[in-house]
């Protein structure tokens, strides 16, 4: 029977308290020829985000996706191949021949790529930034090919950015039902068409406006004062080539603040409260149905607290008597 040394036995404990160490060690990124498969995750280097796959709900079906890591209910804030899930646990993510990041199923058959031009590199990187955002490096860890901020699903975070100087961009859609995170019947972003403005769409129509950016708030959000756009950074910002883009950063970065799509067509906006281990509501958009956009119809008064909502301007009559008085008043007066 063979006995260790003393030496022995320190280099054999050093070795192994080294490799739980780098096992234990959060990972963030990966380079071409590594993948990540159903199981495994990347984690931001802070330990806020986490990047791998999930299944919503009691949904069987497998999404690739980023979620809080440390919150309560991991709350998702990006899906990749939210129009092709995967069955099973046997999908992978990794970089494709063409340097694009690619999500495959069991059947080694792709579900989505990223699919952006990439020039043909030795190494590549994917990382996973603290603010949430996945990127596509180039082999200078420099240069962005990709990135997850520029293509967001139904969530609005800090240091995201939303074109706000080519006419409508409807930058958001929300998920299908609150398990199904295929894009839904809501779309969210900015009519730049005079003073640029937040828009809410159902379909093509619009369900919700912010009124214009007068410089400091929207004019159409009434709790939006000064203050609170200090408090929580909102801004309309130029990037110095032509382009400008609405983004906000909280006072605190240390808050977890998000703006969020749901999934029956609404916009709010939350705040994780870490005493009390839950998401504050800070506002929620439209907040009743005089908000809706053109809820009276033309030429129709809308007041959130009378009974009925809906009254005529003076001198006019609803063009349908009938439907009107079901509390029908799209139709307008």
């Amino acid at each position: 029977m063979a006995f260790m040394s003393k030496k022995s036995i320190f280099l054999f404990s050093f070795f192994s308290l080294f490799s739980l160490v780098l096992f234990c060690h959060a990972i963030d990124r990966i380079t071409k020829g590594q993948s990540i498969k159903d199981g495994e995750t990347l984690v931001s280097a802070d330990e806020n985000f986490e990047l791998g796959f999930f299944n919503p709900g009691n949904s069987s079906l497998r999404y690739f996706g980023i979620w809080y890591h440390k919150i309560l209910g991991q709350p998702v804030i990006w899906v990749a191949n939210r129009k092709n899930p995967i069955s099973g646990t046997k999908g992978s993510f990794a970089f494709g021949e063409d340097g694009n990041f690619t999500v495959k199923d069991g059947n080694n058959i792709s579900v989505w790529s990223s699919n952006s031009p990439v020039p043909s590199v030795d190494s590549a990187v994917a990382i996973l930034e603290n603010e949430g955002n996945l990127k596509l490096l180039g082999s200078d860890n420099i240069t962005v090919y990709w990135e997850s901020f520029d293509n967001p699903t139904d969530t609005f975070l800090p240091n995201m950015r939303i074109l706000a100087s080519s006419g409508v961009q409807k930058s958001f859609s929300s998920w299908k039902s609150a398990t199904d995170p295929s894009p839904g019947n809501f779309a969210m972003g900015v009519d730049s068409n005079g003073a640029p403005q937040m828009v809410l769409w159902e379909n093509s129509r619009r369900r919700w406006r912010s009124g214009y950016w007068d410089g400091q708030i929207f004019t159409g959000v009434p709790n939006m004062t000064s203050i609170a756009n200090f408090k929580y950074g909102f801004k309309y910002i130029n990037d110095g080539n032509g382009n400008y883009y609405f983004t906000y950063n909280p006072a605190n970065s240390s808050d977890f603040m998000r703006f969020h799509i749901t999934w029956d067509g609404y916009e709010e906006q939350l705040k994780w409260n870490e005493s009390e281990n839950k998401w504050d509501r800070m506002q929620i958009q439209p907040a009743n149905n005089c908000e809706l956009y053109n809820y009276c119809g033309n030429f129709g008064v809308c007041k959130a607290l009378a009974n009925p909502e809906c009254r005529c301007m003076e001198g006019f009559v609803p063009r349908n008597q009938e439907q009107w008085a079901k509390g029908n008043w799209s139709g307008g007066v």
